[in-house]
């Protein structure tokens, strides 16, 4: 889900009365480093183990019925933790300045053909059953092996083998696939009678953990939160789920972890990244009575939850921010929202954690808004956060608590992106926000990532990604991030992007692109190791039918929703997989909802 935030707003309501002292976490840059004076803080925190249990094949039921009757247009509220998320004060003019544009007819010359193309979970009202007719947009999880693929959309789950087969059983409800009860008011009835009483899940993320070779998946909750629910008891959770060996279809230990730290907020936009100790989880909060929001990070015991134990503490952190000269009483405070973990495809970062957003405005250095407001170029921003976790678990043995300290890394300028063009209407197909959109990878001490960026193309502007490698030996000089841009000529758009390294270093990443002659479509590319920028067209993954949405984006919904997040697993076993979204042809089974998810994968380290 998305939620808006305003970036402007009382430091009181921010954290909505908790009460705990703000500690620095991070020294001031030097005077000639990049980000000089911007500091980082956080405060600390728990989230506490509710419950864990064992669900097993037999356990996963037929999928709950859909809701007899929803007039909700989206799965979610249609808002982002910074800026306006219908666009209307977005930047159409005006955008960074990009020497790598692509032709949409230029050849990748590097990227190979597809080893694995297949279709996924596809827009209905059993992808989504909580509301009647289906939702948008297919938030996406995946995790694949050398055996299996598991894939996660909106509230349904499913196992496949690597050449595209579900597996006996699958695909089977978020609720049944967790566990997770019906809804249930404070005196224990049931509530949420509208939607059948069904728990409100969303935001699937998974990976697939090659070093001990096990497949994760995690999920919010949401009851009387975040707007939903309000006749139901208050619940802001996340379940992490392992499987309990290297094969998806049989048993999984499910963990329930209580997100709201004791207090009357609810966590969305779920993240899920992991190392050889922990496996850690990010929320944004939203408070239920006011405007405060904060970001919050923890990890957990990976070893524990592998074997089903519990005896651990979830130790983290909240509140994240930064300071700089650029952050006055004019502007407000810099909140950091969508804090990614990483996965850690090797120990090359040892028992440290990474995780990172970007500086997505108040800029701490300029003060300016990255085009949430309007201005164009000259409110951009620039620089990522990179918060390191030391010493995750020492604390369930006996040792210290982790620590969290963060760094200033400098970028290209970056704007938020005005919305996407297709062959039916302009300017009507949403990209993202400033957020990274697919979850951190770290291989090889590198970490790599993605996050969508407003292109200048003459008078106007189009949605282009804007993609970073981290050496994470080199964090204290301030320009540790080789930045860049990868984009179309024309009226194209490239939007969505999703990375994952190989062993030698060349990059894959998935992306969805769309233009006046172009529904809106999968494809992926790779930029060599040696190579300082991606080149060309990419490969089509899946070609779309039509416009999406076409009797109603650009019309009855000025911006359509696309795709929250997309995702890309290594099985580091010979393949880099990913999976996609793209326009499907309208039918009676999607109720004009017409996406669909595609899965590839491509011969790698």
């Amino acid at each position: 889900m998305r939620r808006r935030f305003l970036a402007i707003v009382s430091a009181t309501a921010l954290v909505g009365g908790l009460g705990v002292a703000v500690t620095a976490s991070a020294a001031a840059s030097t005077s000639s480093a990049p980000g000089a004076g911007v500091t980082f803080s956080s405060q600390s925190g728990v989230a506490n183990v509710i419950t864990h249990y064992v669900v097993t094949p037999s356990a996963r039921g037929a999928a709950p019925a859909a809701s007899a009757s929803s007039s909700s247009e989206e799965r979610s509220i249609n808002f982002s933790p910074k800026g306006n998320r219908n666009r209307s004060n977005r930047t159409v003019s005006g955008g960074v300045t990009s020497s790598g544009s692509a032709s949409e007819t230029q050849i990748s010359a590097g990227t190979p053909s597809p080893s694995a193309s297949f279709i996924g979970q596809q827009s209905s009202p059993a992808t989504c059953s909580y509301f009647a007719n289906g939702c948008n947009p297919p938030d996406m999880a995946l995790g694949a092996s050398s055996q299996f693929v598991l894939q996660g959309v909106n509230t349904q789950w499913e196992v496949l083998d690597t050449a595209g087969n579900v597996q006996p059983g699958w695909p089977v409800s978020a609720a049944t696939f967790f566990g997770v009860p019906s809804a249930t008011a404070p005196n224990g009835t049931l509530c949420d009678t509208a939607h059948n009483s069904q728990p409100f899940l969303s935001d699937p993320r998974a990976l697939y953990d090659p070093i001990d070779g096990r497949f994760w998946a995690a999920m919010l909750q949401a009851e009387n939160s975040l707007g939903i629910a309000p006749d139901c008891a208050f619940k802001s959770v996340y379940y992490v789920a392992v499987s309990q060996t290297s094969d998806p279809n049989g048993n999984w230990n499910v963990y329930e972890f209580d997100m709201s730290l004791g207090r009357n907020f609810g966590a969305d936009y779920t993240q899920l990244g992991i190392n050889g100790q922990a496996v850690y989880f990010s929320a944004n909060m939203f408070s239920n009575t006011d405007n405060g929001f904060y970001a919050e990070l923890f990890e957990a015991n990976k070893a524990k939850m592998e074997a089903g134990k519990g005896s651990f503490t979830a130790d983290g952190f909240f509140n994240l921010r930064a300071n700089g000269p650029g952050i006055t009483a004019a502007t407000g405070p810099f909140l950091a929202d969508t804090v990614n973990p990483a996965i850690n495809l090797d120990g090359s970062a040892g028992n440290t954690e990474t995780f990172v957003n970007t500086l997505d405005g108040p800029d701490p250095v300029t003060g300016n808004f990255c085009g949430f407001t309007g201005l164009g170029f000259s409110d951009s921003c620039s620089g990522i956060a990179v918060w390191k976790m030391t010493d995750p678990i020492a604390h369930d043995r006996g040792g210290a608590a982790p620590t969290l300290t963060a760094t200033y890394e400098a970028t290209k300028p970056f704007l938020v992106s005005p919305p996407a063009n297709q062959p039916s209407c302009d300017q009507c197909v949403d990209a993202l926000d400033l957020r990274f959109t697919g979850t951190p990878v770290v291989r090889n001490g590198i970490l790599y990532g993605t996050w969508d960026t407003a292109i200048g193309a003459g008078s106007h502007a189009l949605p282009g990604i804007e993609w970073a490698q981290v050496n994470l030996s080199d964090l204290a000089s301030g320009n540790a991030a080789q930045t860049d841009y990868y984009n179309f000529t024309g009226t194209a758009a490239a939007t969505f992007g999703t990375v994952m390294p190989d062993a030698q270093g060349n990059v894959v990443m998935l992306f969805e692109h769309m233009s006046h002659t172009v529904f809106p479509e999968t494809r992926y590319i790779v930029k060599g190791a040696g190579e300082s920028n991606f080149s060309g067209a990419g490969v089509l993954l899946r070609a779309a039918d039509q416009s999406y949405r076409p009797t109603l984006c650009g019309g009855a919904i000025p911006v359509c929703r696309w795709g929250d997040f997309e995702a890309a697993s290594a099985d580091l076993a010979g393949h880099i997989w990913f999976a996609g979204e793209y326009a499907n042809l309208l039918t009676a089974n999607n109720h004009g909802r017409n996406w669909g998810t595609w899965i590839g994968a491509i011969s790698a380290s």
